[in-house]
């Protein structure tokens, strides 16, 4: 199996955590800001991997 490259990587496993998070503060009625301050926690740590990988790479 190939393997997928890094920012594919980086995006899914940031993509597939915000929806994780979405879900159980739907499941347990949590506060919309949650999720929202998640999603942005989440952007900027999948920029910021996504850009120290880039570095490491060369």
């Amino acid at each position: 199996m190939a393997r997928f490259p890094r920012s594919l990587s980086i995006a899914l496993w940031a993509i597939a955590a915000i929806w994780v998070i979405a879900i159980l503060a739907h499941v347990f009625d949590a506060p919309r800001e949650i999720v929202y301050l998640t999603l942005l926690f989440g952007l900027f740590t999948a920029v910021a991997e996504w850009l120290s990988a880039g570095r490491t790479d060369h």
